[in-house]
């Protein structure tokens, strides 16, 4: 299937999807949550909250509930669930001297005061400027489903996490290896290294823009991620990834098409 074909069906799909889920068009429920980029998986990108401010100054405070310090580039939009916001950044901004040096960092905070609650941090791809740009940081936008977050990091790695991080004392699993484990510190329920697992490699940034569907299975388009398939060493680019139940992330299904010349 060439990829100009791929993408009038994608197009097809998505219009007659937005005719049939025109109930879901919207943010979802009276909180107002943005727990997706797009607040749902229909992009559609509107919200139903009312009296929202239509300007605001920085300086002098007006309409302006709280600021937070991140880091110097933030590229990932920021979501809201749950009572929290969590947003992706580098180091730059650096909360932790134990975790120095340039990395992508996952951050989260309380929505009502803009307290900081935790962070995950990222080492550096040692590819360098090919697999992962210097100071970018998390550029993925998280999707928040109940307790837990889905993000990509800047290692290529699809992470879940708990949202409540190491706050509630517990080390929620499969994965038990985090080396940090203190009340600032997130807490990985599972990853997914895509270089190792699906044979691909970034090129210069990871990005995804998540979405959940119906259980069993996450459907996680990812248009942004350019990747070299290491057998053949062709460029393919990966448009979407389907994992079995999110207990565990395991892959399901991926698709790869051929880039156009």
């Amino acid at each position: 299937m060439s990829v100009r074909r791929f993408r009038f069906i994608l197009l097809a799909a998505t219009l007659v999807a937005g005719l049939a889920l025109t109930a879901r068009t919207r943010a979802a429920g009276p909180s107002g949550d943005w727990p997706m980029w797009g607040g749902t998986p229909v992009r559609n990108m509107v919200s139903d909250m009312r009296g929202l401010p239509v300007s605001w100054d920085i300086q002098t405070k007006k309409n302006v509930r709280w600021m937070a310090t991140l880091g110097s580039q933030s590229y990932g939009n920021p979501v809201v669930a749950g009572g929290k916001v969590f947003v992706g950044t580098n180091n730059e901004g650096l909360r932790d001297p134990k975790q120095p040096g340039d990395r992508g960092v996952l951050m989260a905070f309380s929505e009502k005061d803009g307290s900081f609650l935790w962070q995950i941090t990222h080492e550096k791809l040692p590819g360098g400027r090919a697999n992962d740009w210097p100071y970018q940081g998390i550029a993925s936008s998280p999707l928040v489903e109940g307790d837990r977050l889905y993000y990509v990091s800047n290692r290529c790695e699809l992470m879940a996490v708990d949202t409540e991080g190491f706050k509630d004392g517990e080390n929620d699993g499969p994965y038990k290896d985090e080396k940090l484990t203190g009340q600032f510190d997130g807490d990985i329920v599972w990853k997914l290294d895509m270089m190792d697992e699906l044979g691909v490699s970034p090129q210069m940034i990871s990005k995804m823009a998540k979405a959940a569907e119906a259980d069993p299975c996450y459907q996680v388009p990812a248009n942004h991620l350019r990747a070299i398939e290491r057998a053949t060493r062709g460029e393919v680019s990966l448009q979407q990834l389907v994992l079995e139940r999110p207990a565990t992330g395991r892959p399901a299904a991926a698709e790869r098409l051929k880039a156009s010349a």
